[in-house]
């Protein structure tokens, strides 16, 4: 079979799987090697190359991009391509909306897409991509950009001059002013300088953000590098006890793992730190590299143990703890056995604070890490029957729930608390925390759509949480198939507006708060009806959605839209042709 045309057909007429084998993943192996044949004549692998970048699907472009990554693709196998440079300057351009210079604006490429071709530049043809970078990295006058440029570069071309040395010249000029780029001039061309360069910075500069960005460099261009090493453990013993210490820690670890200097300036950290938060962070990053490292354990356990010196600082004590026993938590896992100095930190902790607060903070933790603990549990049941803080008892009865899922006393009790309170803040945390448990309980659905209708602002950050914890459920095997439907209608509403000009004239948009806004979700939202959405209800999310991809939608709600685009995309890469061709013009 020499023929290009027997994977790719134009013509729609009569619609079928077998016309478009390219949009086929069955397909896709066979199609690559036809490139990759000597038998099959150069015309007609340039002819199907064009033919799949001028593909135009008449359904939103998803497929014409689909065609466009084929091409790229096949170049790994065909590089000898006449519209390779073409094919990957595009690329380039949707993996980094790169700026228009012409026109001195950004050009907005929607996520999906973004990640899809960044995904393509690692299977296209490479010497071409290297180069790509390499021009880019010599020509842009965005700092941005030459940075993701240098950082891709040095990922494609471990130790390209290019990459290092941009990666350098971007520390040693400040950065409000203006890199003059445009040849291999403006670089320095040793990548060993490069490094001193930054190395000198790191030793010298009087500003410390400036030092941390040294710092930062050094763990992006220097792994293995044994100067820089040399410097970085010279670096702690000057400094040692300073904060700086824990970020040239990990980046000493990164460049040389196993080091030796790394494990002493935690532990002098841990030791003789005075601040509280420098002493929890250097013990958490301890028990990441050395997650049986008994120094950074008990370091942990007993910040547990003094919280109550903080009981008059309630916020800042349930921060410790919350720090404190969910790292304790992950090294319980990671060591895979008991560790009865934990368990025993927040027993005591349990048994000694007054604090309902810190309680249902150090209940469940315990439950979790100790399962079958005699104490967790009726710890929470106390609190829930005795306590006269509505807040305190619904996230006690929340954690109830998790620790026993189905649990009816907890279902029954956060029904009841939204029914019942005076509290709006406590009828939506009560609905939040009642969905964790119960997905479909129909008194937490209803509570949803009522808060949603009538626009309550201040409290949609709490409103959206919840619907984040579909993902959860599901992932977990919680969501019933007969149920299934139900919540992805949901969240097809949440999606669309709730009127036709929502999306100029709703308090969300009226708001001057620093606070997240409704549009602020709507890429969560979408990100978790992706992942629950079976084949079958692919169909009827593009007839419902697929209004919102308008010009009038991309200007005047970019979230909405690119949230729309990543439902449809995700469609459009798991439903064949066809069928999406056909849902799209129902």
């Amino acid at each position: 079979m020499h023929d290009w045309q027997y994977f790719f057909n134009c013509d729609r007429t009569f619609l079928n799987q077998d016309n478009y084998r390219i949009f086929e993943p069955s397909w896709k192996t066979e199609i690559l090697q036809w490139f990759r044949r000597e038998d099959v004549a150069k015309a007609q692998k340039e002819a199907f190359i064009q033919a799949l970048i001028d593909f135009d699907d008449n359904c939103g472009d998803f497929y014409r991009y689909r065609a466009y990554f084929l091409a790229a693709e096949a170049l790994a196998y065909f590089p000898e391509c006449s519209l390779g440079d073409t094919i990957v300057a595009q690329l380039l351009k949707w993996s980094y909306g790169f700026f228009r210079q012409d026109k001195r604006d950004w050009q907005i490429v929607p996520k999906p897409l973004v990640k899809a071709a960044r995904k393509t530049l690692e299977l296209t043809d490479r010497k071409r991509v290297v180069a790509g970078f390499v021009d880019l990295v010599h020509t842009t006058e965005s700092r941005t950009i030459m940075r993701l440029a240098a950082e891709k570069l040095a990922q494609f071309d471990p130790g390209n001059k290019s990459a290092l040395a941009a990666l350098a010249l971007l520390h040693s000029v400040p950065s409000q002013e203006k890199i003059a780029v445009g040849g291999e001039s403006a670089f320095v061309k040793d990548v060993g300088a490069a490094i001193a360069s930054v190395i000198q910075m790191m030793e010298t500069t009087p500003n410390k953000y400036n030092c941390l960005e040294a710092i930062a460099t050094l763990g992006k261009i220097a792994v293995g590098n044994q100067t820089a090493i040399a410097s970085l453990v010279k670096f702690l013993q000057i400094n040692q006890g300073d904060r700086i210490c824990l970020d040239a820690a990990k980046v000493l670890w990164q460049i040389d793992p196993g080091n030796a200097a790394v494990i002493q300036a935690l532990i002098y950290l841990l030791e003789n730190s005075a601040s509280t938060s420098i002493r929890e962070c250097a013990a958490v990053y301890l028990l990441e590299i050395e997650p049986a490292n008994q120094v950074g354990i008990d370091a942990l356990c007993d910040s547990i143990k003094n919280i109550a010196k903080f009981s008059e600082h309630v916020d800042y004590a349930r921060y410790i703890a919350c720090v404190a026993t969910e790292r304790l938590l992950e090294v319980h896992t990671s060591l895979n056995e008991g560790n009865q100095a934990v368990i025993a930190a927040l027993i005591e902790l349990i048994y000694t604070t007054k604090n309902d607060y810190l309680l249902c903070d150090i209940a469940p933790t315990l439950g979790k890490i100790n399962p079958g603990n005699e104490i967790a549990i009726p710890t929470l049941l106390q609190i829930i029957e005795t306590t006269e803080d509505e807040s305190i008892c619904c996230q006690a009865t929340a954690y109830l729930g998790e620790l026993i899922p189905g649990n009816i006393f907890a279902i029954n009790k956060l029904s009841h608390l939204i029914t019942t309170t005076q509290n709006e803040w406590v009828r939506i945390s009560a609905t939040q925390n009642l969905l964790k448990i119960d997905l479909t309980n129909p008194t937490a659905i209803a509570t949803l759509f009522q808060i949603r209708q009538s626009n309550l602002c201040q409290y949609e950050s709490i409103l959206f949480a919840t619907v984040l914890n579909l993902e959860q459920l599901h992932l977990a095997n919680q969501i019933l198939p007969e149920k299934l439907n139900k919540v992805i209608s949901t969240l097809i509403q949440f999606i669309q507006p709730l009127t036709p000009d929502d999306d100029n004239q709703n308090c969300f948009n009226s708001q001057t708060t620093n606070q997240p806004s409704y549009e602020d979700y709507l890429m969560d939202i979408a990100d978790v009806l992706t992942k629950i959405l079976r084949t079958e209800h692919l169909p009827q999310v593009i007839t419902a959605l697929k209004g919102y991809l308008s010009e009038q939608f991309a200007k005047n709600s970019s979230y909405r839209y690119d949230a729309v685009f990543n439902i449809i995309w995700h469609c459009a890469n798991n439903l064949n042709y066809p069928d999406f061709y056909t849902a799209w013009h129902n």
